[in-house]
């Protein structure tokens, strides 16, 4: 999987690295992330886009793109799991409005990678 890293001269920085996104990936079950060829960590801020969400995934390209300057590293880490969770389950389920069930969905992950320094 390709992973982009948007260029900038000025804080803020990504919430993620490169390194938490490959560790993300591997502990995440595979249809997880079969749909997705690439990942941009975006240069953008996301209050100075017009995204709600700091995820955005493009099925024309299987791109998933992620603004997560200035954001906390915990908080775009769970709503990149959200993501993927969302992207590998069953499509007649696959919207956020099932936040419950995708919590307790994620928090193995989740607790894996917090616990994992990297």
């Amino acid at each position: 999987m390709k992973v982009i890293i948007g260029k900038f001269s000025h804080e803020p920085f990504h919430a993620l690295s490169k390194k938490d996104l490959s560790l993300l990936f591997k502990l995440v079950p595979k249809e997880w992330i079969k749909q997705v060829s690439s990942v941009v960590l975006s240069s953008k801020i996301l209050n100075k886009t017009k995204l709600p969400h700091p995820i955005e995934y493009k099925v024309t390209t299987q791109q998933l793109c992620i603004y997560s300057r200035g954001l906390g590293r915990e908080e775009i880490a769970r709503q990149l799991l959200c993501e993927l969770a969302i992207l590998g389950g069953p499509k007649e389920q696959a919207n956020s409005d099932r936040a419950p069930e995708l919590a307790s969905l994620i928090k193995p992950f989740m607790d894996k990678f917090l616990k994992t320094k990297v």
